[in-house]
């Protein structure tokens, strides 16, 4: 099993996915995201999210969601 999931992440990294070993939390949910599909840079800082509706959330008024 482990193998596969090796393998099914470098088969993503070749279309720009990556997967990161450390988990992320999405600052409009507060659910984990281990992904960088969805991201925004706000001030420097990249944050990351679980799904476009979060980034898209965010990206309308980020300082609602960053302290």
């Amino acid at each position: 099993m482990e193998n596969r999931v090796k393998s099914l992440i470098k088969k993503l990294s070749r279309f720009g996915f990556s997967v990161k070993e450390k988990d992320r939390i999405d600052p409009v949910c507060g659910m984990k995201s281990t992904s960088d599909l969805f991201e925004s840079d706000y001030r420097g800082k990249i944050y990351y999210f679980c799904s476009e509706h979060c980034k898209n959330q965010f990206d309308g008024n980020p300082s609602t969601y960053v302290k």
